[in-house]
């Protein structure tokens, strides 16, 4: 199954690098390039992608978590461990109380967005997480107790699912995804991807089988 969307955006970028003495690519890049930005959990790796003036497309991240706990500790407990990266008011959004369940689905949450936005500004994964706020329930988004002006997040969730050889069973994984675009507007707009038909309209998957079916078609 081809992938063209794909194999133009690694084409593109194959080309623009081979034309940077180039003055002629060079002023088109000015005006129109690609920003991206990758991220990874387990068994899912993300690309956000845009294209336009160079200003328009460099701030752009994306966080992708797993809703699972690690092995052998409880949604709360693994929450806890993780209150060094959260603000007290984070916090009391994930409180025991809620459940293992929300509580593992909030968290998850709060850690795609911090780490696209944290992406999306060009910053180690070793940038202190706690500076950062996420208020859901009011839809505010902090950076050292400033508003988050101009932000876009987008939030949605993913599944995957194969078969276990030899048996009837199935493993499914779910993931908590989070995408962040500096829009230049004068406030900050979260986006809840809950149509999956509306997903569809900017977000594509694809297989490890369909990446390979093109991959030769990048050295030609």
């Amino acid at each position: 199954m081809d992938c063209p969307i794909l194999v133009w955006m690694l084409f593109t970028n194959r080309e623009m690098t081979k034309e940077d003495d180039n003055p002629v690519a060079a002023a088109s890049r000015a005006r129109s390039m690609i920003g991206y930005h990758t991220s990874y959990d387990h068994n899912l790796v993300g690309m956000a992608m845009t294209q336009g003036r160079r200003e328009d497309v460099v701030n752009i991240g994306i966080g992708i978590k797993e809703l699972t706990a690690p092995p052998g500790m409880s949604a709360n407990d693994f929450a806890i461990s993780l209150y060094h990266k959260l603000t007290p008011t984070e916090q009391a959004f994930i409180a025991p109380e809620q459940g293992e369940e929300i509580v593992m689905r909030r968290l998850c949450l709060l850690l795609a967005l911090k780490q696209a936005y944290i992406k999306a500004i060009g910053q180690p994964m070793g940038f202190d997480w706690s500076r950062l706020e996420f208020n859901i329930p009011e839809k505010i988004a902090t950076g050292d107790g400033r508003p988050l002006a101009g932000w876009e997040f987008r939030v949605w969730t993913a599944e995957l699912g194969w078969p276990v050889p030899d048996t009837e069973d199935h493993i499914e994984q779910k993931y908590q995804c989070a995408c962040a675009f500096f829009r230049r507007t004068r406030d900050t707009r979260f986006i809840w991807q809950n149509d999956s038909k509306e997903l569809e309209s900017w977000v594509q998957f694809i297989t490890l089988d369909q990446l390979l079916n093109v991959a030769d078609k990048l050295v030609e």
